[in-house]
């Protein structure tokens, strides 16, 4: 009995021992992937970025030291007819005088918008007539002495897109070592000058008298600007624009001509420096009462940018 019991033990553990055996590892499945929080794309991003691009402001004010040029014709009588026509020189307003000029302008992406004025102002300037002759409708005699005004102002609101631009060299800073950029302007600019002659005569037996005239108007123009940044501290810009308008009996027009320099050590407040070339022509009425002048203003300007 006690064998019987003995084979029976072993068999049972050689059942246990087998099945221990024969069970196979069943590996750890891995866990399943969770869903990544979502993150937006790059290129949508970079299309919202664009779209909400806030506009930067730059206003350079300065001083431009200026001197006018050209020809003039004020208006006469039908009795005594137009007068002659005079050079700015004649009348001793060439004279260099400095006159307040500044630019405002917004800039988002490859869109600008700008507003520009200037204002230039000479007052009882004296001159001796050479030789007798007619200023408007006032008769003037040799030795007699002519006192002329002149005051100009010049306005004018543009929009330029950059429709060219480039890049070359790359600093450790990150920015650019240059870029230059391209820009088509188009605006309206207005012109109002006015133009003022008191004839004084030399001695008692002359009579004294007063000419004048004065315009308004204002006209489309086009043109290209220019301007390359260097090491991020330095610009060129060059601006060359045309335009003008006949309107009836009156007509004006503009060709302006700006080179400038600029220095910009901090990105808020910069210097700047430059030469500008403003040629205007202006006339109104008809003859005998025209007033007309062909001239302009030249001169150097300095001032300050300052960037918001």
């Amino acid at each position: 009995m006690r064998d019987h019991t003995l084979i029976y033990a072993v068999l049972l553990c050689a059942a246990i021992a087998s099945g221990a055996l024969g069970q196979e590892e069943t590996p750890a499945e891995p866990p399943e992937p969770q869903p990544a929080a979502s993150e937006p794309l790059a290129e949508e991003t970079h299309t919202i970025e664009s779209a909400q691009q806030a506009w930067t402001i730059k206003f350079e004010p300065a001083m431009w030291y200026v001197a006018p040029n050209g020809n003039v014709r004020l208006p006469g009588s039908s009795g005594a007819g137009n007068g002659e026509t005079y050079t700015v020189g004649d009348l001793n307003l060439d004279s260099p005088r400095p006159s307040l000029f500044g630019e405002l302008q917004l800039k988002r992406g490859d869109w600008r918008i700008s507003v520009e004025g200037a204002s230039f102002a000479t007052d009882d300037r004296g001159a001796i007539a050479d030789e007798a002759g007619q200023i408007g409708a006032v008769p003037f005699s040799a030795g007699d002495s002519l006192r002329s005004s002149l005051d100009l102002t010049t306005f004018s609101a543009a929009g330029a897109y950059a429709f060219h631009g480039f890049e070359s060299g790359e600093m450790t800073s990150g920015g650019v070592k240059a870029r230059s950029t391209l820009l088509a302007v188009a605006g309206i600019r207005a012109v109002d000058v006015s133009f003022d002659t008191a004839v004084l005569p030399m001695d008692s037996t002359g009579t004294p008298g007063t000419a004048g005239g004065d315009a308004m108007h204002a006209h489309p123009f086009a043109g290209v600007r220019w301007e390359l940044e260097v090491l991020e501290d330095f610009t060129i810009d060059v601006t060359a624009t045309l335009g003008g308008l006949p309107s009836g009996e009156s007509e004006s027009w503009s060709s302006d001509i700006l080179v400038g320099f600029q220095w910009n050590p901090t990105p808020h407040i910069g210097a700047q420096i430059g030469y500008r070339q403003l040629l205007l022509g202006v006339e109104d009425g008809e003859a005998p009462t025209e007033f007309a002048w062909q001239g302009g203003l030249a001169g150097v300007y300095a001032g300050l940018t300052l960037r918001f």
